[in-house]
């Protein structure tokens, strides 16, 4: 990347100003923001390393008819390596172990803002890419996101890097860039296989544009690292390439609205908010204004059509653009804004404006960046991980009927009977509990949401024998606030408790 000076001590003050809040994050960001950042990527890979596969993703942990459970293993495969590192280092604590993690994720992200203000000055110049590198570095929401694992967010570097390969060459890309934005695109396919729209887009325009060897180069450079890493992997654990990938696609077309089914404009209000208004507006004004760089922007615009348009839509799908989105959306306007007579007469009113974004982004930033997601599950764990061995565990959830997995990563325990009780069948959680060996006889119940307790707490007592309080874990405040906002999202209060002497 060619640069003036002024352009490396830009970036070097952007990085720097980047890197403090996710080093921050990594250090007091705790747990885990969703389901599948903990469960399909660090319990996955830690169970590997303790010989466990707790959710039996390997073909000969399955039985005869092992099938593809439609996850890509090249990331969920890097961290088994990182802690299989650690553990041959002595390094067992689950937390610590964390901050290594996190602190790693930090440091890739850093690439989203480097390569976001080049792609800022190479569209809008100096000051609109110094001030759009800012908020890259800055946004409420980046450093949170950026220290988890979330594969939606672990392949956003792979996606700046092609668009900037595909636009930095003002007469238009050269085959050499062609070919880096098709490796960089394939990169991303193996983390998040629904890139596959992004990577689409590009090619699309190749071939509309009869530019036949860029298209040719383009796709060349997609399928090396989807058959050097997807084809392999996938070859070696199932016998035949993209195995994974396919599964993937077949079980997503037969569960398109299994999860949520959201109306086709839920994206376009994500983006309305995310950016916080009136700046979230402006960007989104100035997205759907200009259309060029057309390589830059028809992936966005596709990868967000398509997500519309499929029922299932959950909030995190749509992490892969937002930052290009937000450059070409910011890039535009700006430019318009220049240009518009309205605006140059009202300086102050956009002066106004982002004082209270930038305000309200800093109250933001402060408390999610040392927010602590989860917080109650985690703790329980680790406090259960405190009291010993773990035979078997019961997780009752009669309250509201829906337990959650329980993030056994921080037990350190994999071998043991995990039981989600919803407090509807009563006899069946007899007979499996009266049936089980002595090895993993329930003597743990980590119950979820503190109403009823005396009579739920009664009520397993008569199964397992007395009770006794060990700890009660407390949701994190983003937690709380997240489930006031939303009662959907769950909030809760975990009564740990262990049994008292040994089984009748």
């Amino acid at each position: 990347m060619r640069g003036m000076p002024d352009e490396r001590h830009h970036l070097t003050w952007l990085l720097a100003v980047a890197l403090l809040p996710r080093i921050l994050a990594a250090i007091f960001s705790q747990g885990y923001f969703a389901h599948d950042d903990h469960f399909l990527v660090i319990e996955a890979a830690q169970s590997w390393v303790d010989a466990a596969d707790y959710n039996n993703w390997l073909p000969w942990n399955q039985g005869p008819n092992a099938t593809p459970s439609g996850h890509s293993f090249l990331y969920v495969g890097l961290h088994y390596l990182l802690f299989a590192s650690l553990k041959a280092l002595g390094a067992n604590d689950p937390k610590l172990n964390m901050v290594v993690v996190r602190l790693l994720h930090a440091l890739w992200s850093l690439l989203v803002v480097a390569v976001g203000y080049r792609i800022a000055r190479r569209l809008s110049g100096p000051a609109v890419a110094w001030r759009a590198g800012l908020l890259l570095a800055l946004f409420y929401f980046m450093p949170f996101l950026a220290v988890r694992n979330l594969v939606e967010v672990v392949c956003i570097p792979f996606l700046m890097l092609t668009a900037w390969y595909l636009i930095r060459d003002e007469r238009g890309p050269q085959r050499r860039d062609v070919l880096l934005a098709g490796i960089f695109i394939g990169l991303a396919m193996n983390i998040r296989f629904q890139t596959i729209f992004f990577a689409a887009a590009p090619g699309l325009v190749f071939l509309f544009r009869r530019s036949w060897t860029n298209a040719i180069v383009y796709a060349a450079g997609i399928l090396v690292p989807l058959a050097l890493i997807q084809g392999s992997i996938d070859l070696y654990l199932w016998g035949r390439p993209f195995a994974e990938l396919t599964e993937y696609v077949r079980y997503n077309l037969e569960h398109t609205t299994t999860y949520f089914d959201q109306p086709w404009y839920n994206y376009l209000l994500l983006l309305a908010g995310i950016f916080i208004p009136p700046l979230s507006v402006a960007v989104l004004f100035g997205l759907f204004r200009r259309s060029t760089p057309i390589l830059a922007w028809l992936p966005v615009i596709l990868f967000l059509a398509v997500h519309s348009y499929f029922p299932n839509k959950q909030e995190r799908f749509l992490l892969p653009i937002v930052p290009l989105a937000f450059v070409l959306g910011y890039c535009a306007w700006e430019e318009w804004r220049m240009q518009s007579t309205f605006w140059r007469n009202r300086p102050q009113l956009w002066k106004g404006c982002m004082v209270f974004v930038h305000t309200l982004n800093v109250l933001l930033l402060l408390v999610l960046t040392f927010s602590y997601s989860k917080r109650s599950r985690v703790e329980a764990m680790w406090a259960l991980r405190q009291e010993g061995p773990v035979s078997g565990m019961i997780v009752e959830d009669s309250v509201e009927g829906d337990p959650p997995m329980m993030p056994l990563y921080y037990l350190g325990q994999w071998h043991l009977a995990n039981i989600p009780y919803d407090g509807r069948r009563p006899t069946d959680l007899e007979s499996l509990v009266r049936g089980l060996p002595d090895r993993h006889f329930p003597n743990t119940v980590v119950f979820i949401g503190p109403e009823n307790m005396d009579q739920r707490i009664q009520a397993m007592e008569r199964l397992v024998g007395p009770l006794q309080l060990v700890t009660k874990a407390e949701p994190g405040f983003v937690d709380r606030v997240v489930h006031w906002l939303n009662p959907v999202n769950r909030n809760e209060t975990i009564g740990l408790y262990r049994t008292v002497g040994d089984r009748n």
